[in-house]
């Protein structure tokens, strides 16, 4: 990520067609695994070409929001949320009808290599790199607030299926449903927000906040998988505005010739957060029991909607 940033504020959108084919040849390298240690190789080239691609899309989109006053990141979003979703439906039946995992990862490698071919161009103009030393607080802020936001989202995605299953006694099918729904949610909150004016950046962080606070004390406190279940959904509703807000401001701070660089500090810091997230509600949970896990995630929830004010006034500094 972090040079992916440089290098999207060098070639711009030129890039992003490159990683699609790059991040195409990869994914299929799994299935071709003999040992795990190839594996765990493998796995850190698709991380390598994950972490180029991401980083290339956003500042992308964050150039053409600013070039032509448009919104894009909550589709964008949105779009990411979508293939979540498929990817992990589409994959279990696939599996289930007997397909090989090879074979799977084969024709998703394919289809993202032929997503290039829309993606040549034209492309928008770039402005040369700059460098804007007066611009590291603000981004230092951003990104520990996505780290928030990420810690919360992977937490429960990750936890939410054994919450189900370990606490509330569900069977696997229900429990599956878990990930199911809040992947689900998010997809369906990023597409209502792409279509509604917000008032400000600020409100749109208090609303992932509280919603997604008030989503795990639903979740945390249900004695029925049905409202358990309502509880993930109310979350990633609200969760589904942090990401695109957050990354739309880093785009916004780096401003024109800086937006790849702010992106990946932004990007960095924020996934601290999402690699944290199962860890500590596992630390937490083993310490208590998985609904003590959800209630301390509902706690890091509230904290990210006390950075709203926080937020405003980085959006104050930067001139939005």
């Amino acid at each position: 990520m972090l040079v992916s940033g440089r290098l999207a504020d060098v070639f711009g959108a030129r890039l992003v067609p490159v990683f699609l084919v790059l991040f195409g040849v990869v994914a299929l390298l799994p299935g071709l695994a003999q040992s795990v240690l190839m594996l765990v190789v493998f796995l850190a080239a698709i991380g390598i070409a994950t972490g180029f691609l991401d980083i290339a899309i956003n500042a992308h989109a964050a150039r053409l929001e600013a070039l032509h006053g448009i919104r894009l990141m909550d589709g964008l979003h949105a779009a990411f949320s979508g293939g979540v979703l498929v990817g992990g439906v589409g994959s279990g039946l696939l599996r289930r009808a007997g397909a090989h995992p090879s074979w799977i990862l084969a024709v998703v490698g394919l289809l993202a290599a032929l997503t290039a071919l829309p993606n040549l161009g034209p492309y928008p103009p770039l402005a040369p790199p700059q460098r804007r030393a007066r611009l590291a607080r603000p981004l230092l802020v951003v990104g520990l607030v996505l780290a928030l936001a990420f810690l919360v989202e992977n937490g429960l995605e990750a936890w939410s299926a054994l919450f189900l299953e370990r606490t509330l006694h569900s069977s696997p099918a229900v429990s599956g449903l878990g990930p199911g729904l809040f992947a689900g949610a998010m997809v369906t909150g990023r597409v209502l927000a792409q279509k509604v004016e917000w008032p400000s950046i600020a409100g749109r962080m208090l609303f992932a906040g509280l919603s997604a606070a008030a989503g795990l004390a639903i979740a945390a406190t249900a004695q029925h998988a049905a409202i358990a279940l309502a509880g993930f959904v109310v979350a990633g509703g609200g969760l589904a505005l942090s990401a695109p807000t957050l990354f739309g401001v880093a785009g916004r701070v780096g401003g024109e010739g800086g937006r790849g660089a702010a992106l990946s500090t932004v990007a960095i810091l924020g996934y601290l957060g999402f690699v944290a997230g199962p860890a500590l509600i596992g630390a937490v949970s083993g310490a208590s029991s998985l609904r003590g896990g959800f209630l301390f995630l509902c706690a890091v929830a509230v904290i990210l909607a006390a950075c709203a004010p926080i937020l405003r006034r980085v959006v104050r500094e930067i001139g939005g």
